[in-house]
């Protein structure tokens, strides 16, 4: 059964590398490409990735991998949404954006701060990097695990500013189930969706469509531009006070794209929301 799953998941490795690299030819422009390149082949090293993970044959060979798919996942998206963003501002790369783009009537305003910020907690530095430094060199000896901890430790002394703060929600295990649960299902629909693009050779339609947020807390917000940007099809490209300008492949129905944002925003709430926005969230149901 291992064997059959971690087959499966190199015939999906294989298909998204050559659909990602035929959609390099069909579509338009930088940041078109983008959602094929730097998105698709993404999943598709993720899934290459975990099929390593299942026929490896220690348990601790397989946490590693596992921990290097999640790394992929908090690490790709971000970078997708960096180019996408320096490529809509550079005056000198063309886009295709012949419809809707309500990037460009919207006065962009930063997210305001709150008087008496918490600060960031050295220790959550710390183990992040200690966590990369081991899934870098995919090994648990004395060496690798002392030099993650100097590294942790030198970057957390000489940057303190990068030091992230703890969550002001309560994480639920049951609905962090429940919120890959949607992720797996949205990746799913969004990735036949792309592969429909591309072989059919259809008309693309991209646009700039902005979503106004419920999440209030920056662990919400990073979690929702990243599984957006993770999802084939859409790239969260800018982001204002309360609002999430998302670049989207072929817009054919913004009521099915809302409706997703809102179900993979509605499961962070509820997986990891604070209190207050958790009793509105169940109010509104």
């Amino acid at each position: 059964m291992i064997d059959v799953l971690a087959a499966v998941a190199v015939v999906i490795s294989g298909v998204l590398a050559a659909l990602a690299g035929l959609a390099l030819l069909r579509f338009p422009d930088a940041v078109t490409r983008l959602h094929a390149s730097a998105k698709s082949a993404t999943i598709g090293l993720i899934a290459a990735t975990l099929a390593a993970a299942l026929e490896v044959e220690t348990i601790g060979a397989g946490v590693l991998l596992i921990l290097v798919a999640g790394l992929l996942y908090l690490s790709s998206p971000i970078a997708s949404s960096l180019l996408a963003r320096a490529a809509y501002h550079d005056s000198e790369t063309e886009l295709f954006l012949p419809g809707r783009n309500d990037l460009a009537t919207t006065p962009i305003t930063a997210q305001p701060t709150s008087p008496g910020e918490r600060p960031g907690q050295a220790s959550l530095l710390i183990g992040w990097l200690f966590i990369v430094w081991l899934a870098l060199f995919a090994s648990p000896s004395a060496g690798v695990l002392i030099g993650a901890l100097a590294v942790g430790i030198g970057v957390s002394l000489a940057l303190p500013g990068f030091r992230p703060r703890w969550p002001r929600g309560l994480l639920r295990p049951i609905a962090v189930l429940r919120f890959f649960a949607v992720l797996m299902r949205s990746l799913v629909l969004a990735n036949i969706s792309v592969a429909r693009a591309v072989i059919d050779r259809r008309p693309l339609q991209p646009a700039i469509v902005r979503i106004p947020l419920r999440v209030t807390t920056p662990t919400e917000t990073t979690l929702l531009a990243n599984s957006v940007t993770f999802t084939p099809g859409s790239v969260a490209i800018e982001l204002s006070s309360r609002d999430l300008f998302v670049h989207v492949l072929d817009l054919r129905d913004e009521a099915v794209l809302r409706a997703e944002i809102d179900r993979l925003e509605t499961s962070i709430i509820a997986a990891f929301g604070t209190r207050r926005e958790r009793s509105i969230l169940n109010s509104d149901g």
